[in-house]
Order: C-alpha cells, then sequence, then structure tokens
C-alpha cells in the first residue's frame, strides 16, 4: 500500500483496503496514515475526509505527521472550519500535532484577515 501511494496511485490502494476488508483483514492505524497521506498528496481531498471519518469512528489516531498532512491539505483547499476540527481533535485527544500543522492553520487564518 506505501509503494502505491509512493507511485501515485492512491486510488489502487484504496481498492487494496477495500479487498483487505473485504477478506475479513483489519486494517491498522499505520494502514490508514499511509492511505491519507497518500491521497492528500494526490488531491483527492474527499476520499481523505472519509477516510478520517472512518478512522475516527473506528477510534484511531493519526500520526503526528498525518495529522500536519491532513490539516495543511484541508487549508490549501479552503476547507479551514475542518481543519481547525482536526486540530482540535488531535489536542483533545492527546495526539501530538507538529508545528508545521499549527503554523499553516495560522498562516491560513491571518491570511483569511486581510
Amino acid at each position: 500500500m506505501n509503494g502505491m501511494c509512493r507511485e501515485g496511485n492512491a486510488l489502487g490502494a484504496l481498492e487494496l483496503l477495500e479487498k483487505m476488508e473485504e477478506k475479513g483483514c483489519s486494517p491498522n492505524s499505520c494502514t490508514y496514515n499511509t492511505l491519507l497521506h497518500g491521497l492528500c498528496k494526490r488531491k483527492l481531498l474527499g476520499r481523505g475526509i472519509e477516510l478520517y471519518g472512518v478512522m475516527k469512528a473506528g477510534g484511531m489516531k493519526l500520526e503526528t505527521g498525518s495529522y500536519g498532512t491532513f490539516v495543511r491539505a484541508l487549508c490549501r483547499n479552503g476547507r479551514v472550519a475542518e481543519a481547525y476540527e482536526v486540530f482540535d481533535y488531535a489536542v483533545e485527544s492527546k495526539s501530538l500535532t507538529d508545528v508545521a500543522a499549527y503554523s499553516t492553520l495560522e498562516s491560513t487564518l491571518k491570511w483569511l484577515k486581510k
């Protein structure tokens, strides 16, 4: 899955996830983090948001870098309120967020004020 995402085939990786689930394999947070990162890099934000919802509903947390990637992708696509919610959830759930995620959110809010 990681190789597929690195090669830009995030949709293929998403199909692989679906096949895994059909065969009774339960994906872990590492699988979801890899896929979310790949979807954001390919600008497939809608799919990323869906996947994040599945992760959150399953009680899984993003890795620090994935929070940053997801927050940046949301901000770049004008979805600042959702980016703030993701960041806020990370803080509330005691997940570590990186400085880049905070900086992205802060600079986007400053830009919107202008």
